[in-house]
C-alpha cells in the first residue's frame, strides 16, 4: 500500500479538529486536554484509514469492522473520565468530549472533511459559547455540599428541614451519624445561589450548629 497524499491530508485534518477542540478542555484544566484529544481524533481517523484500506473496495470486505471497534473503544476512556467525587459526579462533559472527538476523527478518516469541519465547528461553539449560559444557569440551579456538626441533644433533621425551607432551598440527600457528644450530617441542597447562601448563614446562625463547611 502506497502512502497518499489524500490519507496524509485526513490525518492532519483530525489533528487540527482536536487541537481545536481540546484547546478549550486544556483551559480548564480537564484530564482530557490538549494533548489528548489530538490523539483520539488522529487515532480515530487512523482506524478509520486503515479500515477503508485494508477493505480495498472489495464488495466482500466491511470497510466498518474497525471503525465500529472504535466506539467501543472510546467508550473505555470516557468511563475512565466519569468518577464520583463526595456525592457528585464529575467528568460527563470530558467523557462527552472524548466521544465526540472520536466521532470527528472517524468523519475525517471517511474523506467526509465537510462533516468534520461542522461537527469540530459545532463542539467548539458548544464548548466555548454555551459556557456563560451554563454559568447563568448554575446561578439559579446549584447543588451545595455542607458538612455539620450539631448537638446531640437537639433533633438534627428537624433542625436542617427548617433551615432549608426558611431559605427557599430542597434537599437532595441528607445523612447523619451520631456519636457520644454530636451529630455529625452530611447536607446536600439544591437551589439557586443566592438562597444557598442564605442557608448557609442560617445554619451559621443556630446555635445547635457547632460547626459546619461548606464543600
Amino acid at each position: 500500500m502506497n502512502l497518499e497524499w489524500i490519507d496524509i491530508g485526513k490525518l492532519l485534518a483530525a489533528v487540527i479538529a482536536g487541537a481545536i477542540i481540546g484547546l478549550e478542555r486544556e483551559t480548564h484544566d480537564k484530564p482530557a486536554g490538549f494533548r489528548t484529544n489530538i490523539l483520539i481524533c488522529l487515532g480515530a481517523a487512523l482506524f478509520t484509514v486503515v479500515s477503508a484500506r485494508m477493505a480495498g473496495g472489495s464488495a466482500h470486505n466491511d470497510t466498518t469492522r474497525i471503525a465500529a471497534q472504535i466506539v467501543t473503544g472510546v467508550g473505555f476512556l470516557g468511563a475512565g473520565a466519569i468518577i464520583q467525587f463526595r456525592g457528585n459526579v464529575v467528568g460527563l462533559t470530558t467523557a462527552a468530549t472524548i466521544w465526540l472527538v472520536a466521532s470527528v476523527g472517524m468523519a475525517f478518516g471517511a474523506g467526509q472533511f465537510a462533516l468534520g469541519a461542522v461537527g469540530t465547528i459545532l463542539a467548539t461553539a458548544v464548548l466555548f459559547g454555551l459556557e456563560s449560559a451554563e454559568e447563568r444557569i448554575a446561578h439559579w440551579r446549584t447543588v451545595a455540599t455542607f458538612e455539620l456538626e450539631l448537638s446531640s441533644s437537639e433533633n438534627a433533621a428537624e433542625i436542617v428541614h427548617r433551615a432549608v425551607a426558611d431559605a427557599g432551598a430542597h434537599i437532595k440527600f441528607w445523612g447523619v451519624s451520631r456519636t457520644p457528644t454530636c451529630i455529625a450530617g452530611r447536607l446536600i441542597a439544591a437551589g439557586p445561589a443566592w438562597r444557598l447562601e442564605k442557608l448557609e448563614e442560617i445554619l451559621t446562625r443556630d446555635e445547635s450548629v457547632r460547626a459546619i463547611k461548606r464543600l
